[in-house]
C-alpha cells in the first residue's frame, strides 16, 4: 500500500452546487429507532500522495462511508478542470448534489452527515467489544478510559483542534520535504501513478519525471521559507511533539484519551499514511518505533486502510 502527498498549501474552501449523482442512493437503518438513513454518495478527486486527500479518506474510512477516487494528474489537472467553478486543487468532493473544495471543508461536511453520525455513534457505542478492550489491556495506563466517545469529543475541543491545525500547518509541511530529499526519493514518490489506470504511459513517464523534478525544487522552497536546514530532522521533532503532548508519552492509547481515536488522531494519521511506503515514513514511523509506531498501527486497525 503506498499512500503519498501533494499539494501542502491549506486552501480556502467554498462549496458550489452541482447536478445530483446519477447513482442512486442506498440506505441504511438506524436500529434504534427503524429509521431508514441515506449513504451519501461520494467522489473525491485527488493526488494518491497528498496528506489533505489522505486525512478526508481516514474519516471516509473510519466512520465506513462508501467513495470513489478519481486519481487527478498533477500536470495538466485535466479531471478538474471538468468540474464547475474556478478551483482547481485537491482534495474536492462530490457528496451527493454538492462540490466541496478542501480537506476540511470536506471534514466538515462529512461530519454533519446524519449517515456519519449515525456510524460513528453506532461505532462508539460498542466500545466495550472484546476487540477494543484488548487494545486498552495492552497498550495504555490508566490515563485511558472505556468512556463513551460522543461527538463534541470527536471534534470540538481544545485538544483537538490542537491537532487538527498542528497537521495542517505543521505536519505535512514537513513531510513534504521529506520525501522528496533527492531526485532519486522525488522519482519514488511518484511511483504510483503506474497503478494509475486511467493514465497513458507517455502521462505516466511524464509524471514520474517532470512531477519529480518539479516536486524536488518545490521542497527546497518550502524548506527555506520555513527554516528547516535538516528536513528528517525537523520531522521527528514534530512527531516528538505530537508522542509527548498528543499520546502523553504513550499512557494514552490516542489524543482522546478514551479507547476510540478523535479527529486529532485522524488528521495526524491521514498526514502520515499518505506517504507510507516511502522512505520518510519507514524511517519516521517503522524504524522510529515505540509510542509513534504503535499509535499508527492502532490507527489502521481503527480506520482499516
Amino acid at each position: 500500500m503506498i499512500r503519498r502527498i501533494a499539494s501542502l498549501s491549506l486552501p480556502t474552501t467554498r462549496r458550489l452546487l452541482i447536478a445530483p449523482s446519477s447513482r442512486s442512493l442506498s440506505t441504511t437503518s438506524n436500529k434504534t429507532t427503524g429509521e431508514q438513513i441515506d449513504v451519501p454518495s461520494v467522489t473525491l478527486y485527488q493526488y494518491q500522495i497528498c496528506p489533505f486527500c489522505n486525512k478526508a479518506k481516514a474519516l471516509l474510512s473510519y466512520a465506513a462511508v462508501p467513495y470513489e477516487t478519481v486519481e487527478v494528474n498533477p500536470l495538466t489537472k485535466a479531471e478538474l478542470k471538468q468540474l464547475p467553478g474556478e478551483y482547481r486543487k485537491v482534495p474536492i468532493a462530490k457528496i451527493d448534489n454538492e462540490q466541496i473544495n478542501g480537506s476540511d471543508e470536506i471534514m466538515q461536511t462529512l461530519l454533519q452527515n446524519k449517515f456519519v453520525t449515525h456510524k460513528l455513534t453506532e461505532r462508539w457505542s460498542s466500545s466495550s467489544s472484546s476487540s477494543n478492550n484488548n487494545i486498552h489491556t495492552t497498550t495504555t495506563s490508566n490515563t485511558t478510559t472505556d468512556d463513551p466517545m460522543t461527538m463534541t469529543q470527536f471534534t470540538a475541543n481544545d485538544e483537538t483542534n490542537k491537532w487538527t491545525t498542528f497537521a495542517n500547518d505543521d505536519l505535512a509541511p514537513i513531510v513534504y520535504p521529506n520525501i522528496c530529499r533527492s531526485l532519486s526519493e522525488s522519482y519514488a514518490a511518484f511511483g504510483y501513478v503506474d497503478h494509475v489506470a486511467s493514465f497513458s504511459m507517455t502521462q505516466k513517464l511524464l509524471v514520474k519525471n517532470v512531477g519529480a523534478l518539479a516536486m524536488y525544487f518545490a521542497a527546497s522552497r518550502i524548506k527555506a521559507k520555513r527554516n528547516i536546514t535538516d528536513e528528517r530532522e525537523a520531522l521527528h521533532k514534530a512527531l516528538s511533539q505530537w508522542e509527548d503532548e498528543g499520546l502523553q508519552a504513550g499512557t494514552q492509547t490516542f489524543s482522546s484519551g478514551l479507547s476510540h481515536p478523535n479527529m486529532g488522531d485522524i488528521a495526524m494519521f491521514g498526514t502520515l499514511v499518505s506517504v507510507q511506503g516511502l522512505e520518510a515514513h519507514v524511517d519516521a514511523v517503522v524504524n522510529r518505533g515505540g509510542v509513534i509506531h504503535g499509535w499508527y498501527e492502532r490507527m489502521h486497525d481503527e480506520v482499516g486502510i
